[in-house]
């Protein structure tokens, strides 16, 4: 039993078909709909946008699922778990960057020349490190959108040229469950689920609730995306 606020209560009675389903969507109300809601609901992201996804977990593979689906022409994943990048890759990234292995050159000058050498119009951060933040407020190009999602310390605070920008006409904005209405959206990704245009099936990896310290290993290090623990599986 759980006792939630109505308007956070999505009826799937129709969308449904089993119980795995039901664990199998079980994230979509998080990570998927944060995710791929930044990319549609807040970037807007069209066929001309040249997109940069920093951190690929959950939210920032949803990222570039829901890129993908908007028909974005070009879509760079930054992370360092070598799985991770792989994953992007058959998700939707046209050039992914591992942080850890940038051949002598910086995360800037790496992502720049793969974004028609000026940086990406968007950019989506994941992680809430403060370098990576800082780097993509550096590497976005001018009149572009830096979306910060991953959640940063509560010391942390990001100085900005308030003239550079003005002229420049960059944006920086946060962004909080993609600006999604869960009712409307969570048919919308299940439906992309069904037409395999969003498959969360290749990020979700169930696990029985007595094994949550396991699940938790593994998401740390990278060898599951979205870890789902299940009662019915004890």
């Amino acid at each position: 039993m759980s006792v939630v606020k109505q308007c956070s209560v999505v009826n799937v009675r129709e969308y449904v078909q089993d119980k795995l389903e039901l664990e199998l969507f079980a994230p979509l109300g998080c990570g998927f709909q944060t995710g791929s809601g930044t990319a549609i609901n807040v970037a807007k992201i069209g066929p001309t946008d040249v997109l940069c996804v920093i951190g690929l977990g959950s939210v920032g593979l949803s990222a570039i699922m829901g890129a993908r689906i908007q028909g974005c022409r070009a879509i760079i994943g930054i992370d360092r778990v070598q799985s991770r990048l792989d994953l992007a890759k058959d998700l939707g990234a046209t050039s992914v960057i591992h942080s850890a292995e940038l051949g002598g050159k910086t995360l800037s000058e790496a992502v720049q020349q793969l974004a028609d050498d000026i940086g990406p119009t968007i950019s989506i951060e994941t992680t809430g490190v403060p370098a990576l933040i800082k780097d993509a407020l550096n590497f976005t190009r001018s009149m572009g959108k830096i979306i910060q999602v991953g959640a940063a310390p509560f010391d942390f605070t990001v100085g900005i040229d308030v003239f550079d920008w003005m002229v420049q006409g960059k944006q920086y904005i946060g962004a909080v469950e993609g600006h999604a209405q869960s009712s409307v959206y969570i048919p919308h990704m299940i439906k992309w689920y069904r037409e395999g245009k969003f498959p969360i099936d290749r990020l979700v990896k169930r696990f029985p609730a007595t094994e949550v310290s396991k699940a938790l290993e593994e998401m740390h290090d990278g060898i599951t995306i979205k870890p789902v623990l299940c009662w019915s599986c004890l």
